[in-house]
């Protein structure tokens, strides 16, 4: 009874003794800030291209995505974690786990599948800034996917 008493008086004087001597900081004299705060734009922005809006939107749903099925995981491990043993709590767990971890796999699989067309039509998906269409290089050009705009095709020289 005594010695946990003087534990906690112990706890006491080492906690009191570290808020008195975090007190001193021994950091650099302040240096003014400039915050220049600019007005968010709203909406999207009129001059925004439909391939950067298309990319863009294709960016934040896979993002998305990912965030549902971790999210979905750790709800499963905290379910496991507090069933208890219980049979029905523990089922209940597993299946939304295998259907996170079956999520993951379709969104892996989605987005390779993406990849893979932008690479087989050469075109980034995941960064367009505009859609290349046939008839948008003038004569003697040639659209460049990595740039993202026509360039002139070099003649062969006789």
């Amino acid at each position: 009874m005594m010695v946990s008493g003087m534990k906690k008086v112990a706890a006491l004087i080492s906690s009191l003794g570290f808020l008195v001597t975090a007190a001193t900081a021994f950091a650099v004299s302040p240096t003014p800030i400039s915050i220049r705060v600019v007005a968010p734009l709203q909406g999207v922005n009129p001059s925004t291209t439909i391939g950067t809006l298309l990319s863009n939107i294709l960016t934040i749903v896979f993002v998305l995505a990912a965030i549902v099925v971790l999210f979905m995981l750790i709800i499963g491990a905290f379910q496991w974690i507090t069933s208890g043993g219980d049979k029905e709590g523990v089922e209940s767990a597993r299946k939304r786990i295998t259907h996170a971890l079956i999520g993951f796999a379709i969104l892996a699989l989605a987005f390779l599948i993406v990849q893979v067309v932008g690479q087989m039509v050469n075109i980034n998906i995941l960064s367009l800034e505009s859609l290349p269409t046939l008839g948008q290089c003038g004569p003697g050009q040639t659209f460049d996917p990595a740039a993202s705009k026509c360039i002139d095709v070099a003649k062969p020289t006789p």
